[in-house]
């Protein structure tokens, strides 16, 4: 099967899933708290892909001390609920590397006002439909798409509304959503278009960063990379309460840690990791 194909495949099966996941309780008492809107412009729902289920599960409990819940996804092979704070935050999917590409990643759901429009607008822009727009019955429609930058996200319109935002906080639940872009000006454009994002420009120690905002509320940003040799990709951020303990933790489960915390890198407060099988995502300490 082609790498294309396989990219296809899982897709199908993570915005399936996503979305059926935001409208149910679990049954040791894990919940969704939907709004009574989609809330466009907020990143909704997190799944990683791997290749080592048990590993990650492994790793992310002893860091961030989640919980997990296991199903089933239509197009065969397990999926797996995250649960933090009592409140999903996302899945675990399957897929093996193949063709010497490694897949394992974190995928984030951007709410947009209408899918369709917005994978167009990606594809006219330079980027690509990895998962055609695909209708959800009740729940909603979806795709997945990568950016014109090579950046891979879903697209969600919830016709049963978005979580709310009261996870924001919770230990181990995610806190932000930041682009490492190639081109962190053409990347504000293309988000300001693609999901009615309020783009806003300030300096921070380190250069310019973009602010993405929607309603008044600061959704997520946009960084320039350091460097050609990261490619441009969403990094989510899980709130810790120690980030330089939990970066430990990570390395002593068989993480790598990329960027450890440091004094200058927002004041000591984040650190950047790799699972187990690669994926990458950052430890962002809660302050007062």
């Amino acid at each position: 099967m082609s790498k294309i194909s396989r990219w296809r495949q899982a897709g199908a099966a993570w915005l399936l899933l996503a979305a059926a996941a935001c409208s149910t309780t679990g049954g040791d008492g894990a919940e969704l708290p939907l709004s009574d809107r989609p809330l466009v412009g907020k990143f909704v729902w997190h799944d990683l892909i791997t290749d080592d289920v048990a590993a990650v599960r492994r790793f992310y409990g002893g860091v961030l001390g989640w919980q997990f819940e296991n199903g089933t996804h239509p197009l065969g092979g397990d999926y797996t609920l995250i649960v933090a704070g009592g409140q999903y935050l996302g899945g675990i999917v399957n897929l093996d590397d193949t063709e010497q590409v490694d897949y394992s990643r974190w995928v984030p759901y951007l709410s947009v006002e209408d899918v369709d429009a917005a994978v167009a607008m990606t594809v006219s822009a330079g980027g690509a439909a990895v998962v055609e727009p695909l209708d959800l019955g009740a729940i909603g429609r979806a795709a997945a798409v990568t950016d014109p930058q090579g950046a891979v996200l879903g697209l969600l319109r919830s016709r049963v509304g978005d979580p709310v935002d009261s996870a924001a906080g919770l230990p181990g639940g995610v806190v932000w959503n930041e682009l490492l872009a190639a081109d962190d000006v053409r990347a504000a454009d293309f988000y300001g278009a693609l999901a009615g994002l309020e783009t806003v420009a300030i300096s921070r120690r380190g250069g310019e960063y973009t602010m993405l905002r929607a309603g008044g509320i600061e959704r997520a940003g946009i960084l320039q990379r350091p460097d050609d040799r990261v490619t441009p990709q969403w990094l989510t951020h899980f709130a810790v309460a120690d980030v330089a303990a939990a970066a430990r933790r990570a390395a002593g489960l068989g993480g790598e840690v990329l960027l450890p915390p440091a004094p200058d890198l927002r004041e000591g407060t984040l650190a950047v990791v790799a699972d187990p099988t690669g994926a990458v995502f950052a430890l962002q300490e809660m302050t007062q």
